[in-house]
């Protein structure tokens, strides 16, 4: 298996949450419901809406969240506390009982069954070039996840060009050892932009 698929902003499904609402970006198996929480992997971008939110329990799930836009502190109870400002993240268990303080954007990978991590990659008018991650051993799969935060121009590794918009995301899967592979993001603006990056490897 070997697929990519770029997904518009306007295609991506919003829904509401107990503290403001939030869009899902791209979910593993494409079939996968988190509603019923069944799913491998998902990627979400939140909008927090009340100054004060408790985070939906999730046990057996790892998270990671990201801050885009303004500065959330968190409590984790029984562990500790954090304040996380734009681009920075905080990993923890689904299991904790979570609390937050700050109006925010965010970023969030959920991962049921596999491994992931999250990077923020600064988009200029050069070429950025991005070497793929290949299928490693212990795992069937690896996904990456594009969210990108500007306008920008990317280069496919089977040599398509597309350009994305603020918004779109574009899914990249593989499910079999590849040679080296990239791709190339370049941003359309003269000021920087950027796009988050999800690597999940799976089953």
């Amino acid at each position: 298996m070997e697929r990519y698929e770029i997904v518009r902003k306007e295609q991506l499904t919003v829904a509401r949450w107990s503290g403001g609402t939030t869009t899902q970006l791209a979910i593993w198996p494409p079939e996968g419901d988190y509603a019923r929480r069944s799913f491998t992997w998902r990627v979400s971008s939140a909008r927090v809406e009340d100054e004060e939110s408790t985070f939906t329990s999730l046990p057996g799930v790892e998270r990671c969240l990201m801050i885009l836009e303004g500065t959330l502190r968190l409590c984790h109870e029984g562990h500790y506390e954090t304040v996380l400002h734009p681009f920075e993240q905080d990993n923890f268990s689904g299991d904790w009982t979570t609390r937050s303080w700050g109006r925010v954007t965010d970023f969030n990978l959920m991962v049921k069954g596999g491994e992931g991590r999250v990077q923020v990659i600064e988009l200029t008018s050069t070429p950025c070039e991005v070497r793929l991650m290949p299928v490693v051993e212990g795992w069937r799969c690896v996904s990456e996840v594009f969210y990108l935060l500007c306008e920008a121009e990317v280069g496919l590794p089977d040599g398509q060009c597309a350009r994305l918009h603020a918004g779109d995301v574009l899914q990249l899967h593989a499910g079999a050892p590849l040679g080296a592979q990239t791709l190339t993001l370049r941003g359309c603006s003269r000021e920087t932009g950027r796009a988050v990056r999800c690597v999940i490897y799976h089953d």
